[in-house]
């Protein structure tokens, strides 16, 4: 009897640890050419993040170094062409949490969430970022629009906000995000370059902040 209770836990535990992982549709094989890749992406701490997919379902999976799973992300199969846009997309890794995009319409702006990296859990979700979108780099802080004359500067890290006050009257697009065209780091002077229109004429702005005024 506890041979047969071992074999039991034993069993369960491979099916919730050690399930290999599932990548492909046998009844519909545009689902493998046209939906998500499922590649590992090995993590600082020793946990595994990595998209799986059926016939029926497209999931994104943490692993912790000890093998247990959590699902963080999932997206409905008749959306599989579109995952790389919808589930979230992995843009930086943090000392405690992950930073993901999500929700990209086709034309519009995006969502990102902060997830803990050891639980799986959704910390804070933000509305569009700043950042260079030609080179999709992102930093130990993220920018945001918290009003119309305010930028917050958000250390992940260190959990600190920081406001910056703006000319809120050159954001007049529906996505003001989108009006940045190049940000530049060096020396902890942050650069903001951005475009805006006046008089009937598209003009560049700037925005130069001193990181060391706020970092210790």
């Amino acid at each position: 009897m506890r041979s047969f209770l071992f074999l039991v836990l034993l069993f369960s535990l491979k099916f919730s640890y050690g399930q290999q992982k599932q990548c492909s549709c046998k009844t519909d094989t545009l689902i493998n050419h046209f939906t998500t890749d499922c590649k590992t992406t090995l993590l600082r701490n020793g946990s595994k993040l990595y998209w799986q997919f059926n016939c029926d379902s497209i999931w994104l999976t943490l692993q912790d170094k000890n093998g247990k799973k959590i699902i963080i992300d999932t997206v409905p199969i008749e959306y599989y062409a579109y995952t790389y846009r919808l589930g979230y997309r992995l843009v930086k890794e943090y000392e405690n949490t992950l930073l993901f995009r999500s929700g990209c319409p086709a034309n519009g702006s995006c969502n990102f969430n902060l997830v803990d990296k050891s639980s799986g859990k959704k910390l804070k979700q933000f509305g569009e970022l700043i950042y260079d979108h030609d080179k999709e780099k992102f930093y130990d802080f993220i920018i945001y629009f918290s009003s119309k004359n305010y930028l917050t500067i958000y250390f992940i890290d260190d959990n600190k906000k920081y406001n910056i006050r703006i000319n809120g009257d050159n954001f007049t697009s529906v996505v003001p995000e989108y009006q940045f065209d190049k940000i530049n780091l060096s020396n902890n002077i942050l650069t903001l370059v951005y475009n805006y229109e006046k008089d009937n004429k598209r003009k560049q702005g700037q925005i130069t902040i001193d990181l060391k005024k706020y970092v210790r």
